[in-house]
């Protein structure tokens, strides 16, 4: 079991929209989304302000997960902190306990397969050609 209790944040360029299931965030330096369910995204609200392992374990607590859930909450951070979303954020404040969530799932982080600028072309790209 992970003992880390190093504090982590949101990255500022990472963007979200939410859904009535969860949430996409959108990483902005790599044009990379995610799907997160309802549960991944009650968790990676609590590193918009910067959050711990434990603060997330015990805040999931209050969701309805139980220690089985344990595995999969550490893989959703794991997951977030290899994709680079969320960096080190030591002098950040603790993370609020104000994210509510209606029922509790076993939490999901999925990444899109292409990045963003592969699946849709903006007609104002000016790396596109003009036509004539």
């Amino acid at each position: 079991m992970k003992s880390d209790d190093s504090r982590w944040l949101l990255r500022s360029d990472v963007v979200s929209t939410v859904l009535n299931d969860g949430a996409v965030i959108l990483d902005l330096r790599t044009k990379f989304f995610f799907s997160l369910n309802a549960s991944g995204w009650a968790i990676a609200q609590m590193f918009e302000t910067g959050a711990t392992r434990s603060e997330v374990l015990a805040a999931s607590l209050t969701w309805g997960a139980g220690n089985a859930d344990h595995p999969g909450i550490h893989g959703l951070i794991d997951q977030m902190i290899a994709e680079q979303l969320v960096e080190p954020a030591p002098d950040a404040a603790p993370a609020r306990a104000e994210v509510t969530l209606k029922a509790w799932t076993p939490p999901l982080l999925s990444k899109n397969r292409e990045p963003l600028q592969r699946i849709m072309v903006s007609a104002f790209d000016p790396g596109l050609p003009l036509a004539e």
